[in-house]
């Protein structure tokens, strides 16, 4: 592993998708152990797509404290959530599996007939419920980065990226979405970008450039004030100067 810092990121390089899969499922794992020791409950935003999937499988494995875990989307596709293309289906066929399948998740979509406003309302509802502050604060937020620069369902040249409200409603790649909003990820506790293979190059440059703008790269509305990690691998890192 090569650990770098770069304006403001800090970057952790591993060889290949296996070694990166299992650092995050490491790092994540220890989170939830030791805030536990000093919290009552953790508070755990995650992401969907391909990339986290195998850290969540891991996850799924290790005896932790499940019952005193809070699982949410930080964006999800509208779309029933038996569908192929849901993020939550993805979650229940792996981080809420096995030992994970005790923690709480709450699922965006399970009500299909509730209207845009109802299910936005609903879902900030129980941020509050669950979190407790103002904006709602997780202790981890796991966030991907699309070839196009964007995370969580806020994409390239989006007015509403980054608008006051707690969640929106979204277009990208096609489909509509819902995501939380920057005002919401940014209070996170701890925030960490998960990054993998080579289409990813240039959107994890962008990232990492101080002069990029975030209407291009939305990615870069998230930000904290403590250190935010980058976990990559060679292939996603191979071209940055660092």
């Amino acid at each position: 592993m090569i650990e770098k810092v770069k304006n403001g990121y800090t970057l952790n390089i591993y060889k290949d998708k296996l070694e990166l899969s299992k650092a995050v499922f490491k790092f994540i794992e220890s989170n939830i152990i030791n805030t536990l020791k000093k919290k009552d409950r953790f508070k755990f935003c995650v992401s969907g797509g391909s990339t986290p999937k195998s850290v969540y499988q891991l996850l799924s494995k290790s005896n932790l404290k499940w019952d005193f875990v809070d699982v949410f989307l930080g964006d999800e596709r509208c779309v029933n959530p038996n569908s192929e293309l849901s993020n939550s289906l993805m979650l229940k066929n792996s981080l809420l599996t096995n030992f994970g399948s005790k923690a709480y998740f709450y699922e965006i979509f399970n009500d299909l007939k509730a209207g845009d406003e109802a299910i936005k309302n609903q879902y900030i509802s129980k941020l509050f419920e669950k979190c407790g502050s103002n904006p709602p604060s997780f202790d981890l937020t796991l966030l991907g980065l699309g070839d196009d620069g964007h995370t969580a369902s806020l994409f390239p040249y989006q007015k509403n990226n980054n608008v006051e409200d707690f969640a929106i409603f979204n277009e990208g790649k096609g489909l509509k979405r819902i995501s939380l909003t920057p005002k919401v990820l940014s209070s996170s506790s701890k925030i960490i970008f998960l990054v993998s293979g080579s289409n990813k190059r240039i959107a994890l440059e962008r990232l990492l450039d101080e002069k990029e703008p975030p209407d291009r790269t939305p990615s870069k509305l998230i930000k904290s004030i403590n250190q935010i990690s980058i976990f990559c691998d060679q292939e996603a890192a191979k071209e940055l100067e660092i």
